[in-house]
């Protein structure tokens, strides 16, 4: 089995086939690449296609601007609840205190 440095080289000395899994990797690159062809296409066909595309597109980028909303609710209520989390840290670690003096209270 080849160690990741040997791969880093590998693709190194290759450029052509690090280009090809990155392709393989990222289904913008590949989407992006079928928008070329599809411009080449004459008339309905082309308009057709490229909104069924963009769909596509769409729903593959997080950023774009049907999911731009979503993506940032997403990020809000993430924040709302690391609030939420540091706030029952910070009571639990008060309520840990107070049974570990009460505890020692009961051993003496």
């Amino acid at each position: 089995m080849k160690t990741f440095k040997e791969l880093q080289r590998e693709l190194e000395e290759h450029p052509n086939l690090r280009t090809r899994i990155v392709k393989a990797i990222n289904p913008m690159d590949k989407l992006r690449d079928l928008a070329d062809k599809i411009k080449k296409l004459p008339g309905k066909t082309k308009d057709a296609a490229m909104d069924k595309l963009k769909k596509q597109m769409d729903k593959v980028n997080p950023m774009s601007d049907i999911n731009k909303k979503v993506t940032i609710a997403r990020k809000e209520k993430i924040g709302r609840l690391v609030d939420k989390k540091k706030k029952l840290t910070t009571k639990a670690k008060g309520i840990g205190v107070k049974i570990k003096s009460l505890r020692a209270k009961v051993k003496k």
